[in-house]
């Protein structure tokens, strides 16, 4: 049996007809220099681009870290200059403490003595006045500079009392009267206040 024909025109035709001839198209040719210079290119600036950032972050680290060295040396000058500072003025302040602190007090010692030495002979005379209105005596020896026996008669009112008077170089003020002796203690402050001013 003849198999159908579904395209009879070109059943027909002779089998060399409409075959066409294909031969492959040329390859390129490839300049593999070229490719090796252009990969090479590449690869250069590749590598400068990656080395530039790893370059550009070290330098920024040690900017960072020489700052913060810089910074914690400032801070630690500036801490001793300020303690140096501060134990300079603190040596200069007990040094004008103690000169100061001497100079008032050489100021103070006589008009501290002049109020003790005031006191010294109202609390003589006032002992004097109570050992008097007991009957204990009338004639009164003072021993001691005349300013300061002329001060305690202030204190002794009573114009019955007899006195006798004997100027002594020494600072302090003796009563003497019966078997009792009053004796003022300034000579005895003055010695202090001197090994004191020494």
């Amino acid at each position: 049996m003849v198999p159908p024909k579904y395209f009879p025109d070109l059943d027909d035709m002779p089998s060399s007809v409409g075959i066409v001839a294909i031969s492959p198209s040329p390859q390129p040719k490839i300049d593999l220099e070229a490719e090796r210079r252009e990969a090479f290119e590449e690869g250069r600036i590749h590598a400068e681009k990656e080395l530039g950032a790893l370059h550009t972050a070290a330098l920024v680290e040690i900017e960072e870290r020489h700052a913060a060295e810089m910074e914690a040396l400032k801070s630690r000058c500036e801490n001793e200059v300020a303690a140096m500072i501060f134990d300079r003025f603190s040596d200069m302040g007990s040094q004008l403490a103690d000169l100061f602190g001497d100079q008032v007090a050489r100021a103070l010692v006589p008009v501290i003595e002049a109020s003790l030495v005031e006191k010294a002979v109202a609390d003589l005379g006032r002992l004097v006045g109570q050992t008097i209105a007991h009957g204990e005596a009338c004639k009164i020896t003072v021993k001691g500079p005349v300013a300061l026996f002329e001060a305690l008669k202030t204190h002794l009112t009573d114009e019955t009392l007899i006195f006798r008077h004997i100027e002594t170089a020494d600072i302090d003020l003796s009563v003497e009267f019966g078997d009792s002796i009053l004796v003022t203690r300034m000579a005895a402050w003055a010695d202090t206040v001197r090994k004191v001013l020494a």
